[in-house]
């Protein structure tokens, strides 16, 4: 049986939020703030703590996603199909940018350096 990760007060509040929310009617970045400062989970126009929340229910395994534009906004996946696309668009593109980035990066402190960087990209 998979383990209940325990989840904060803004964390299950935005979860409630966005309970009735698919890929065709997503929240608003600007509307779910709007509606935790209305409860006052959020404070001022910084959303920091809104967007911290949503990764952290990212990492505890929620399928908390999101589309770009002006139709665009949170919502929870309800496919396969919903999740992958945003897997695609967000996360792999993402990765693929910054191993590119690293590689060449890498290529440019060998040249200045005089050895090679050995490539640990999941060493923490």
């Amino acid at each position: 049986m998979e383990e209940q990760k325990m989840l904060t007060y803004l964390e299950n509040h935005i979860l409630e939020q966005l309970e009735n929310r698919g890929y065709e009617y997503p929240v608003s970045r600007e509307d779910l703030a709007g509606r935790l400062r209305w409860r006052k989970l959020i404070l001022g126009r910084d959303d920091r703590a809104m967007r911290g929340a949503i990764e952290s229910l990212r990492k505890k395994g929620h399928l908390v996603c999101h589309r770009k534009g002006k139709d665009g906004g949170y919502y929870l996946a309800r496919s396969k199909e919903e999740y992958e696309d945003f897997r695609s668009r967000e996360y792999k593109s993402r990765i693929i940018s910054l191993a590119d980035t690293l590689r060449e990066m890498d290529k440019s402190a060998e040249v200045q350096f005089g050895e090679a960087i050995q490539l640990y990209l999941f060493r923490i």
